[in-house]
This record gives structure tokens, C-alpha cells and sequence, in this order.
């Protein structure tokens, strides 16, 4: 390898064959100047406020998709109460205490909080 180098350098030399004219570089910035055509000058664009607002839509859109597809997609489970899954389709007139017996348990209340609860009550719900 190092006699191939050796040829090429014999054979070509070793000087830069590229060469800038004198002064070439002095006013180089300058002719580059004057050769560029003049730039006008645009007024920056008017901000609507339909263009401030519009990323705030959009993300609110993206979010109501989503939630949208998830929920389609997820599905809702149908939730019922323990009462209402035995009772099926009675009214409440037909409920027999032994099923409202358990749900007054389960409220905590003693008999004289019922009793206020039940007279506080609107008595036209029961008619």
C-alpha cells in the first residue's frame, strides 16, 4: 500500500490543483447581497380565537371518544339489589315483610328514627 501511495504522489504531486482568484472572499457577502432579490415583509397572521381554542375541542372531543368507545366496548354491568332480583315485579304494596324486614335491618335504625323518618315522610307516595 504504501508503494502505491508513493506513485500516485510521484506521478501526481503534492500541490492544490484548486485555486481562488485574489480577493475573491473580501467582498464575497457583499455580491452575494446585492445577487439576492428583496424580501418583503408579511404581517404576522391574526390569531381568531376559533385557532386558540380549537387544540382545547379537539382534546375535548379525543377524550369524549374514548370514553365513549371504552365504555361500548367494556360495557355496562347491569347492577340490582339483592331485594330486586327475588322480588321481580311486585309493586310495593305486595312486598311481604319478609322482605322488608332484612332492608329495615340493614339500615342501622332504631325503631323511634323510623318512626320519625316514616311520619316525616310524604304520605302521598304511599297512596
Amino acid at each position: 500500500m504504501k508503494k502505491e501511495e508513493t506513485d500516485l504522489l510521484k506521478r501526481c504531486g503534492t500541490e492544490n490543483p484548486f485555486t481562488v482568484p485574489e480577493g475573491y472572499f473580501a467582498n464575497f457577502t457583499e455580491q452575494l447581497m446585492d445577487k439576492l432579490p428583496e424580501r418583503e415583509i408579511q404581517p404576522a397572521p391574526q390569531l381568531t380565537l376559533w385557532a386558540r381554542v380549537k387544540p382545547w375541542v379537539y382534546m375535548a372531543a379525543m377524550f369524549c371518544g374514548l370514553m365513549l368507545s371504552v365504555r361500548m366496548f367494556v360495557g355496562e354491568k347491569e347492577t340490582q339489589s339483592p331485594a330486586a332480583g327475588t322480588m321481580g315485579d311486585m309493586e310495593f304494596s305486595e312486598v311481604p315483610d319478609e322482605y322488608i324486614d332484612p332492608i329495615v335491618d340493614q339500615t342501622m335504625m332504631d325503631d323511634y328514627t323510623l318512626y320519625e323518618y316514616l311520619t316525616d315522610a310524604d304520605t302521598e307516595i304511599y297512596k
